[in-house]
């Protein structure tokens, strides 16, 4: 006997009037609220203007079997209860249906005690369903929350990592006017240049913090903590340091940063491909890269960085051009001159 306080709806479907009768008497008298239907589209009608938990429906009817009658209504109602009534010479239909999505079946003439326990049965197994998916839901709900808080937080966690790096970036500049702020004019120029060639702001972003730590190894590899036991700086000796390579290896943990990581690693290569590390050519390095190699250099020539002496601007650009092609990608050349055109301008 069902006890909840609102009674159970249960649908009869059956071309019998007789036994359709018969079952409807039976189940309101046991506590359910019923709605008969002669046959498959009177199912069908009852289905769409209102729910019921639990359906008992004939497999023998005129004009649209029990069999043809119950994709339809899982396909309405995929948490109804279905119990197919079927003859005794006919289990293999029952069988078939219950690979449809039927709960149960019971033979006819249907035992009115059997019915009972198998309703309650069916019934129980559809609450247990739906509680089922509810909570699945529910944790899917909870552990995609969970999981954007844990971004959220690495992301946090990140930028201010890469503050940190940026601030020894900056500090261990050299005080030379030409050295002060390298890596910001850098960074600004680059992400210029990304704009220019008409990259995604996300991706101008990437760029714009590659170009601000592109420094990062140079600084690190004379670090006490990051040298082999014989003094030399990892990734190489003396002055040949793979720079790109150690700053790699630093952010390398930067999970939510990785295409910063893939910039800086490859700043070095080549558009002919006889740079390092991996001799890449063309638009296979990042375009990142190929950006930040550009500008840095532009960078060094016009300021005197590295102890070199500075070059106008107009100078710069005619000797860029000169390398697009082998050194630098020429579409990159093409959007720097661009964006110095606009500022001179």
């Amino acid at each position: 006997m069902p006890t909840s306080r609102e009674p159970p709806r249960v649908l009869v479907t059956d071309d019998d009037d007789g036994v359709r009768t018969a079952l409807a008497r039976f189940l309101a008298k046991s506590g359910y609220e019923v709605v008969q239907a002669d046959g498959g589209p009177a199912a069908l009608e009852s289905l769409t203007h209102g729910r019921f938990a639990a359906m008992l429906c004939d497999i023998r009817m005129p004009g649209m079997t029990g069999v043809e009658l119950l994709p339809k209504v899982i396909a309405l109602d995929s948490d109804l209860a279905v119990i197919m009534l079927t003859a005794v010479g006919d289990p293999g239909s029952a069988i078939q249906c219950l690979k449809l999505g039927a709960t149960d079946y019971l033979i006819k003439p249907v035992e009115l005690e059997e019915l009972a326990h198998a309703l309650q049965y069916a019934l129980r197994k559809r609450e247990l369903e739906v509680e089922r998916r509810g909570m699945e839901q529910w944790m899917a709900r909870e552990v995609a929350e969970k999981t954007k808080e844990l971004q959220e937080q690495s992301h946090q966690v990140e930028l201010l990592s890469l503050s940190i790096l940026m601030a020894l970036v900056d500090a261990a500049e050299p005080s030379s006017s030409g050295n002060r702020n390298h890596s910001m004019r850098v960074a600004n120029l680059s992400a210029h240049v990304a704009a220019e060639l008409g990259l995604e702001a996300a991706v101008i972003e990437e760029v714009r913090l590659a170009a601000r730590l592109h420094d990062l190894g140079r600084v690190a590899a004379h670090h006490e903590r990051l040298r082999d036991s014989d003094g030399a700086p990892h990734g190489g000796t003396g002055a040949d340091v793979d720079a790109p390579r150690v700053a790699a290896r630093i952010l390398e943990p930067l999970r939510l940063h990785a295409g910063v990581v893939e910039i800086i690693r490859h700043q070095d290569e080549r558009f002919d491909g006889q740079g390092r590390p991996q001799g890449r050519r063309g638009d296979a390095i990042p375009v990142g890269s190929r950006i930040v190699a550009a500008t840095n250099l532009y960078d060094e020539m016009t300021e005197g960085t590295n102890g070199g002496g500075s070059v106008t601007g107009r100078e710069a650009l005619d000797r860029l051009r000169g390398l697009a092609g082998s050194r630098l990608d020429p579409a990159v050349v093409d959007a720097l001159h661009a964006v110095l055109a606009r500022r001179r301008g």
